[in-house]
């Protein structure tokens, strides 16, 4: 029924103000095709032929969704039948995002290939220490390998890059909808709704801003995600009895110590 709620207000906003809605997912599939789909579809292609190759078995897990980022991560894991504590703790060590979201598309937004390079290991670390911090479970062995072709390959990167367009498009024109319902919003406060609902556009908006500190801050939304990645997550999560509520509360935490580490190296190294 809350979903039911949401998506009927968002129509109706649709509705009341149609090019604005237009405009954002416009913006929004424009910042798919330039900056995420060239930079992620091959390397997501690479993945699932790797993937599909390698024995299973629990680090080789967790390595592999890091580098597979979100939902892809959270598929993996669920393939492998973890549920339970071990679920609650794989949950919260693979619910990462891409390397290359790090390492190619906010380098390149924030002119810093150094930053990207320092929230990526901040990122991955404050995933890890949020796991070992959770009691281990007992973890499902996980099915053999079935090595994927690459036609098969090909067709579930396009596959999940149109999933990925979709979630963007409807981030970005439900925050463009918020924008319009509540006019005289200030752009902080409009950045950090997107961020909530759509962390790619968010992350573009809130760097547009340069905020004090921009390095950890991005970090941190970044690793908390946005609900659009949350959703995709819960998805493959909810069968292992990791729930929305359990997910939004992991990546709240991975957020503040992602953003907390981030911060202390950012100072260190005085970048």
């Amino acid at each position: 029924m809350g979903y039911a709620a949401f998506f009927g207000v968002l129509a109706g906003a649709m509705i009341a103000y149609p090019s604005e809605a237009v405009r954002a997912a416009s913006d929004a599939l424009g910042l798919w095709a330039g900056a995420i789909a060239p930079v992620l579809g091959p390397f997501m292609a690479c993945m699932l032929m790797i993937v599909s190759r390698l024995p299973v078995r629990p680090w080789a897990r967790v390595l592999l969704s890091w580098l597979c980022g979100s939902p892809g991560g959270a598929k993996l894991m669920r393939a492998a039948g973890v549920s339970g504590r071990a679920a609650l703790r794989m949950a919260a060590m693979t619910g990462t995002m891409s390397p290359m979201f790090f390492l190619g598309t906010l380098s390149v937004w924030l002119g810093d290939p150094a930053a990207g390079r320092l929230m990526l290991a901040c990122h991955l670390v404050g995933a890890l220490a949020l796991g070992l911090c959770i009691p281990a479970g007992e973890a499902a062995p996980g099915p053999p390998p079935a090595p994927v072709p690459l036609a098969a390959a090909l067709r579930d990167t396009a596959l999940a890059l149109m999933a990925v367009a979709g979630c963007m498009m409807l981030g970005s024109v439900a925050a463009r909808m918020a924008v319009c319902a509540l006019p005289g919003m200030p752009p902080a406060v409009s950045a950090a709704l997107q961020c909530m609902l759509e962390i790619t556009a968010g992350v573009k908006a809130l760097i547009a801003l340069s905020p004090p500190f921009a390095v950890p801050l991005v970090c941190a939304v970044c690793s908390f995600g946005g609900l659009s990645l949350l959703m995709q997550n819960a998805a493959f999560w909810q069968e292992g009895g990791v729930g929305m509520g359990s997910l939004c509360a992991l990546r709240a935490m991975h957020g503040i110590l992602s953003g907390a580490l981030c911060f202390l190296a950012w100072q260190l190294m005085g970048l």
